[in-house]
Order: C-alpha cells, then structure tokens, then sequence
C-alpha cells in the first residue's frame, strides 16, 4: 500500500514531528562541515517501516529560542545522491532537539543523513535501514540490548555489537537494535558520596539540582532533571557511535 505525500504530512502533525519526503535525486546544495561538539548527543534513527524512517539529533544554541537545521537524506556516504532534504526546527522548548519523518523512501534500503545548521556547522553522518515488506522472504537480522547504567560502568558492549557488525558479509549485518530497557535508570550517585556499588565504579551522569534524595541515589521530579540524564547517557561514545550506525 502506497501512502500520499498529504497522509504522511497529517502523521508528521500529529507525532510532532517535521516532514522530508523524497524528491528528485541531486547533489548536496548544503555547505556542510562536520563539527560534532555542536551536537554533543549525536544522531539516531528509529521506527523503520519499508517506506519511511524518522531521524533525531540535538544542536543547542546559546542565543535565541528558535533555529532552523536542514536536513539531508542520500543514497550514498558522500551525499552526491541526496533524495530528501528539509528544514527542520530546533527550539528551547523541546531542548533543541530535532525529529523528521522521513517519507517516500524504498523498503529495505540503506540510506545515509545529517543535520546542518545555518551556518554549515554539521553533525556527523548516520546510516539508517527501512524495514523490508511484509512478503520479504529474506531473513532479518537483529540484536537486542537492555538494563544499561552508565553510572556504574561503561557501554563498550555496543563497540563489541559495531566491531562483530563491520566483520561479518553484508547478508548477515544487523537490519535494526531493539532496546528492551531499561534505556536510563533515574537514580543517580555521585562519585563523591560513594565510590562503587557492588564493586562497580561509579562515574559521573549528572547533578540533579531539582531533584530528591533517598541515601545515596538522587532522584529527578522535573522535566530538566530528566533530560541532564538522558544527555548525560547520549555522550557515551560507544552508544552514541552504535546509534549513528
């Protein structure tokens, strides 16, 4: 089943979400330099379906409430093959995050995106696959993950899931990752009121300013105290790299 340009543009409303949908097939018109610091929690796609995929990043500016990114979707790493591009806005109000459905693309494809903003300032380049159709009789490939904690170790399972992926013929790479949970865990510690737990290191996540205390573990009550810990999770470079794949 084909769907209109109009009913993806209704859903895109309705999530919240901005709209790419694919066009004529053009190199990149976009100045872009990649400049990962101005988007410390990196890029990710999800919810593929064979024709359509949603992308995310995060580029937070010092200055205003409101900017513009544009965002490029191609068939190739070099971006010479681009078939969607539009803005996409980034506002204080959402903590300059930016989420775009991305619509009119083939099933069961490897596409590759990035964000710039106004000034060629660009994120770095991720790589996402559409999920095949219904009647695909090939076979899917998919690893599962859950219950990470950064507070009490390191993510370097995902350096492990990204070296075995990179290895291994293309017929057999992973097609998608489904995160069972827990994606965060809300009670932090701080590494200088406690220095392991169950013989694990803690390190830093972030300080909770609004939150609520209970022993050791701090605990978020606000929106803001929530986000520092989901931020805090996205700088692991392992997970933030295995999200960008």
């Amino acid at each position: 089943m084909k769907i209109s340009r109009r009913s993806f543009l209704k859903t895109a409303v309705a999530m919240g979400v901005s709209l790419a949908w694919v066009g004529q097939t053009r190199g990149s018109r976009v100045h872009w330099h990649e400049r990962r610091d101005l988007y410390p929690q990196g890029v990710a796609s999800g919810d593929p379906d064979p024709h359509s995929v949603i992308l995310w990043t995060r580029r937070p500016f010092a200055q205003g409430t409101r900017q513009l990114l544009t965002v490029e979707v191609a068939e190739d790493k070099a971006f010479r093959r681009v078939i969607a591009h539009a803005q996409a806005p980034v506002s204080i109000v959402a903590d300059w995050t930016a989420r775009v459905l991305v619509g009119g693309l083939r099933p069961a494809r490897t596409y590759w995106y990035r964000f710039t903003d106004t000034d060629g300032n660009g994120s770095r380049v991720g790589r996402t696959i559409t999920a095949p159709l219904p009647n695909d009789p090939r076979t899917v490939n998919f690893a599962f993950v859950s219950c990470q904690d950064v507070n009490e170790g390191k993510l370097n399972a995902y350096r492990r899931m990204i070296y075995e992926d990179e290895r291994v013929p293309a017929a057999q790479q992973l097609d998608f990752v489904l995160h069972l949970g827990d994606f965060i865990y809300e009670v932090v510690q701080y590494p200088e009121e406690v220095k392991t737990r169950y013989d694990r290191t803690i390190y830093e996540v972030a300080h909770i300013l609004d939150g609520h205390k209970v022993g050791n573990f701090h605990i978020p009550l606000t929106v803001d105290g929530y986000r520092a810990i989901y931020k805090a999770y996205l700088t692991d470079p392992d997970l933030q790299d295995a999200r960008a794949r």
